[in-house]
């Protein structure tokens, strides 16, 4: 994280109320420390670093529907399950959500989008961990052409570089007897 981001945008709330911020049509920009985002940070080899988080809450005209949106990134150190091998993973999310009071009816043409239902103020750190989480890729891998163990992918019914694979020895010793 850059130091002039940090100059630039303050730290961000702990808990915020998301419909009276969108009543406001107020922005939040900021960072929030990955420390304070435990199922994320579990998964991060280093559990260090600072999320971007870059979110408007407004209120659409005339109506009384409330929207939150906006982008979020970090950058995760993790291992990749192809090679094992740690790697960066640039995750980026983007909400795009409708806030709701508790008992509230969402209209019929409205049914696929994601709905946020608010009856108290919302932990931040938790809303933002929670869009990062969707946004996880189910298998972290690094590019094929850019991991390590790209040298063993079968091709052809071939081991790529028999030398490195270490059932190489046995294939001999079998075409031998």
């Amino acid at each position: 994280m850059s130091s002039s981001w940090k100059e630039l945008h303050g730290q961000l709330p702990e808990s915020i109320d998301p419909i009276q911020l969108a009543e406001r049509g107020a922005h939040l920009t900021g960072t929030l420390p990955l420390r304070s985002m435990p199922r994320i940070s579990q998964g991060s080899l280093d559990g260090s670093g600072d999320v971007l988080v870059d979110l408007s809450f407004e209120r659409s005209v005339g109506e009384k529907i409330f929207l939150m949106h906006g982008d979020l990134h970090v950058r995760l150190r993790v291992s990749c399950q192809r090679c094992l091998e740690a790697m960066d993973l640039n995750l980026e999310a983007s909400p795009w959500l409708i806030l709701m009071k508790a008992g509230e009816r969402l209209a019929a043409h409205e049914d696929d989008t994601d709905v946020l239902v608010v009856d108290k103020p919302l932990s931040l750190s938790t809303l933002v961990e929670d869009e990062l989480l969707l946004a996880l890729p189910m298998v972290p891998m690094h590019e094929p052409n850019r991991c390590p163990a790209r040298s063993y992918v079968v091709r052809d019914g071939h081991i790529g570089q028999e030398e490195k694979n270490p059932f190489a020895v046995l294939r001999k010793m079998k075409k031998t007897r």
